[in-house]
């Protein structure tokens, strides 16, 4: 019995040795290493969602790019979009876009696009650290921050057109398929959502002499219908500005 409580007071003993100096340290070591985390944070987020959002926007930009012009804009013509008339004297008179092809590309147009965009939430953007901490010095040096793309939101498709006076009696008619998408950058305890706006040319015709005072303009087309709508749209003659 005498043994045990001798054996009891020695633990006791050791126990009492911690040092409260010890304890006051491990504790001010936590709490500098809590401030160091904020102050990182704080400084290390907007510039890495910056980083981010530039590579996001061009990897994005690319396959909407490439998705246009392998699967829409290839096989366009300007006279399959644009019914252009003419007077006895050859004179341009009247210019009309063909609704029924303009929708079904602005259909197709979409349909590619999403299909595009399942691909990139399998790209992988790694940025240094010390690239994100704004380090000329280390900007090539990690340890490397993995960020993902996914996509989000609604795909939408506009088709608008521009004049652009390109020479002595001639007038260059260009048509553009522009192109609003949402991506979501999620990098380690924090996402952002990004906005990618495209605005790529997918055909274009000639007009000689004067360009007609009517013409039915292509961004009347889709005022604030989803993309890829079928919906028959009624056009507002305007005059060339």
């Amino acid at each position: 019995m005498g043994l045990v409580r001798r054996n009891l007071r020695r633990l006791q003993l050791g126990v009492r040795k911690v040092s409260p100096y010890l304890t006051r340290f491990v504790v001010v070591l936590l709490i500098i290493a809590l401030i160091g985390f904020v102050i990182l944070d704080y400084r290390l987020k907007p510039t890495l969602l910056r980083i981010a959002n530039t590579r996001a926007n061009m990897i994005a930009t690319s396959v909407i790019n490439r998705a246009i012009h392998e699967k829409v804009a290839r096989s366009l013509k300007y006279e399959d979009l644009y019914f252009v008339r003419q007077d006895n004297q050859g004179r341009v008179v009247m210019m009309q876009p063909n609704t029924g092809e303009i929708n079904r590309i602005a259909a197709e147009a979409t349909i590619q696009i999403s299909e595009a965009l399942k691909n990139i939430s399998e790209e992988r953007i790694r940025i240094p650290l010390g690239q994100a901490l704004g380090s000329y010095l280390f900007a090539s040096m990690g340890p490397w921050i993995s960020v993902r793309i996914i996509p989000a939101g609604t795909i939408h498709v506009n088709v608008t057109d521009q004049f652009i006076h390109s020479g002595i009696n001639q007038t260059r008619h260009k048509i553009y398929l522009d192109v609003t998408v949402g991506i979501r950058i999620v990098v380690p305890l924090v996402s952002e959502r990004v906005t990618v706006n495209v605005k790529m040319p997918i055909s274009e015709g000639i007009i000689l002499g004067d360009v007609p005072e009517v013409y039915f303009s292509l961004n009347d087309l889709f005022p604030k219908a989803q993309a890829g709508s079928t919906d028959t749209y009624t056009l507002e003659p305007r005059p060339v500005p």
